[in-house]
């Protein structure tokens, strides 16, 4: 059964990490396409932006006048910045560099068409813009030509007010001469975004993580229940079978004692030691069914309020013909009172010492030990046996394990059972020295 579970455990650690895998990927890819659609809605509106600013140029002398003149401009643009190809700067407005920065473009774009480099400037919430280059093709047109097409009219009203003023100072003397154009516009939603999803990223990760965890929890915890109700499943029905077993058994026990009774008047020698090994066997069988009986029974009984001390105390002088029992670390003014059905108490105690006496060793270094501790009344049984493989500790409290040849495996379990039903608990611990520490815990009354 442990090894079943073991195996489940693993696999559903595996199938675990494989749906976190699935899922994680599944989130990496819908972030990144997040990230990427934020990345594409706001370079398009930096081009928008920038479409904007080439096209108030036929109304405006030079970026700056025009970024001053509309207010979405002025909300949006921080800075223009153009360098020839010499890297020599023609114009400036806003927050931008003097000196042209050092980027390489994938290819030259045709003349007449704009190449773009984006680059993410986080501390100022901005993107920056790097167009190169943006000549219009042709020739310019001569300036006294230009200058005397103008009627009269036009010349007296400001630039700004010329519907039609395609060409200027600005555009002949530095668009010319334009090979890159620097233009860091604001993108603060974007960053915003792109904030936020760092942040959410990892706390959907660490999210996912723990769903993932608390499915598999759940999914062992009810995989434990239903090994749980099995067991107990299996547990009422050896039950059932051992109780009609143990009163089968009774009749037939009670019929061959009286028998060796008869027999032992009328025999001696050899063929009273027979009987009395009978009579040994018989009483085996006997406690085994009352052992048997008392798995079956109520577990806590008639609880009633008593010290402990008292019935292992007779209860170690019945079986090993001596007071076994030692006080250790009492606290001051601490009482022993534990609230317990007697016989309940009196069949543990009966279960450990007959364990402690059976286990091999010196029967003189069979001893109880008796302390207070907190809100508990400690009962230490101690051997100096060869004691319990920790691995088997555990197992020694399930009903028929046993590793005596002429063990039942019942009285653990008993005592066990008996213990939780009063609040407390047994336990199995290496004895210092050697031997095994069997400790019996019960809560005490009146704190």
């Amino acid at each position: 059964m442990n090894a079943v579970s073991t195996r489940n455990r693993v696999l559903s650690f595996l199938i675990a990490v494989l749906a976190f895998a699935v899922f994680s990927s599944l989130a990496v890819v819908i972030f990144r396409g997040m990230s990427a659609r934020n990345l594409l809605e706001s370079q398009n509106d930096c081009e928008r932006t920038i479409n904007v600013l080439f096209s108030s140029l036929r109304n405006y002398d030079d970026f700056g006048a025009a970024v001053e003149g509309i207010p979405i401009l002025k909300e949006k643009v921080v800075g223009i910045s153009v360098f020839d190809a010499a890297g020599t700067q023609l114009y400036t407005w806003g927050s931008a560099p003097d000196t042209q920065p050092s980027v390489a473009f994938s290819a030259r774009a045709p003349i007449g068409q704009m190449e773009e480099m984006y680059i993410g400037n986080p501390k100022d919430n901005s993107q920056i813009v790097l167009v190169r280059p943006l000549r219009p093709p042709g020739p310019p047109p001569d300036a006294k030509s230009s200058q005397d097409a103008k009627s009269p009219q036009d010349a007296k009203s400001p630039p700004e007010a010329r519907p039609d003023h395609r060409e200027n100072a600005f555009t002949s003397n530095v668009f010319r001469q334009a090979d890159l154009i620097w233009f860091e516009i604001r993108q603060a939603r974007y960053w915003q975004d792109k904030r936020l999803q760092a942040v959410l990223f990892p706390v959907s990760e660490l999210l996912l993580l723990l769903f993932v965890g608390f499915v598999r929890f759940l999914i062992m915890k009810n995989a434990e229940y239903r090994q749980e109700a099995e067991r107990q499943k299996n547990l009422v029905m050896l039950g059932t079978a051992a109780s009609t077993l143990a009163h089968e058994i009774k009749n037939p026990l009670l019929a061959i004692r009286l028998q060796t009774g008869i027999l032992a008047r009328s025999l001696s020698g050899n063929g009273a030691r027979e009987l009395a090994i009978i009579d040994d066997e018989v009483e085996r069988l006997s406690r085994l069914s009352l052992r048997v009986n008392d798995v079956l029974r109520d577990p806590e009984g008639s609880p009633a309020d008593l010290d402990p001390s008292e019935i292992v105390s007779e209860t170690g002088i019945r079986l090993c013909g001596r007071n076994v029992v030692t006080f250790t670390e009492e606290q001051a003014g601490a009482g022993r009172t534990v609230r317990m059905d007697p016989e309940r108490l009196r069949s543990i105690a009966e279960n450990l010492l007959g364990n402690a006496l059976e286990c091999g060793g010196p029967q003189e270094e069979v001893a109880v030990e008796i302390a207070v501790s907190g809100g508990h009344v400690l009962i230490d049984v101690l051997d100096r046996g060869p004691g319990i493989d920790a691995s088997e500790r555990e197992k020694a409290f399930d009903p028929f394990f046993t590793t005596k040849s002429r063990g039942t495996g019942i009285g653990l379990a008993i005592c066990r059972r008996f213990a939780r039903a009063a609040g407390g608990e047994v336990t199995l611990d290496e004895r210092p020295g050697g031997g095994l520490k069997a400790r019996l815990s019960l809560p005490r009354t009146g704190l």
